[in-house]
């Protein structure tokens, strides 16, 4: 059979469930054979992997199909051949061959846990009460000029008083990333930053800026916090999707921790 006549058996390809990225929950429509080489079968499954492996979608298009198939025959011919079996042996490729496998399988697993992990209501209803329950929430509007020293940062504060306009200083001297858009921040929740800069946006009224400069790990502040609003509590039908995506992250990440706990790893390289 020429690969031109192959195309119909195409159209069966299921949608890939161990794309590379994020795993997709897909059943297969069934192992479709496409194509004999020797005594191996390519199928629909080979096809799909190879197309999400390249980053190029499942196509329609005729002579793309043909394309991306002749791909993959030429692939699995180069690998099945004396030269490629020799290379196989070798300790780099075995190597690389099996981390190779080991993301594949990984991947795979994070992507079952992350779709089928049990989320019992009781849990969500935890997770929300943790996340939503304390009452209002709150969202700043900020600026900040961040700076090396504490004297720097209390001469800003002069120029401040004197009159100057924050932005202004802000893209002149400010270290951060955001010094060039006049120090803004945007719109963020007090959780988002660390506790000394959180504390400090909290503390101002809307329209103040710092008169003390705030040190965190990153350097020292200037703030001004322009803006402030309060939000709804959400339903709980409306963010129950991503309370279940953080429980099964947490779960994940318990379950990794877990295999580490009991499985034997030793450092053995020579210093």
């Amino acid at each position: 059979m020429t690969i031109q006549r192959l195309v119909p058996l195409l159209a069966l390809i299921p949608a890939l469930a161990l794309a590379e990225g994020k795993p997709q929950s897909t059943t297969p429509t069934g192992v479709q054979p496409l194509v004999k080489i020797d005594d191996f079968t390519v199928t629909n499954l080979h096809y799909s992997v190879f197309a999400a492996q390249q980053g190029k979608p499942l196509s329609q298009d005729r002579e793309q199909q043909i394309r991306l198939l002749n791909e993959l025959v030429n692939t699995f011919m180069v690998a099945r051949s004396p030269r490629g079996q020799e290379l196989a042996a070798t300790d780099e490729v075995k190597a690389a061959l099996e981390v190779t496998q080991a993301r594949v399988i990984a991947r795979a697993v994070i992507g079952d846990m992350m779709e089928t992990a049990p989320v019992s209501d009781t849990e969500i209803q935890a997770a929300y009460e943790k996340q939503y329950g304390k009452g209002e929430r709150h969202e700043y509007k900020a600026r900040h000029i961040l700076v090396k020293t504490e004297d720097e940062a209390k001469a800003i504060i002069a120029e401040l008083d004197k009159g100057a306009d924050f932005a202004k200083l802000a893209r002149e001297k400010s270290t951060g990333p955001s010094g060039r858009m006049g120090g803004d921040l945007g719109w963020f929740s007090a959780d988002s930053m660390v506790k000394p800069f959180a504390e400090a946006v909290a503390g101002l009224k809307d329209g103040e800026y710092s008169k003390k400069p705030v040190e965190t790990r990153f350097g020292w502040h200037v703030i001004l916090r322009e803006k402030s609003r309060t939000l709804p509590q959400p339903k709980l039908s409306d963010v129950k999707d991503e309370l279940i995506k953080q429980i099964r992250t947490r779960k994940l990440t318990e379950y990794i921790r877990g295999l580490r706990d009991k499985m034997n790893i030793e450092v053995i390289g020579s210093e």
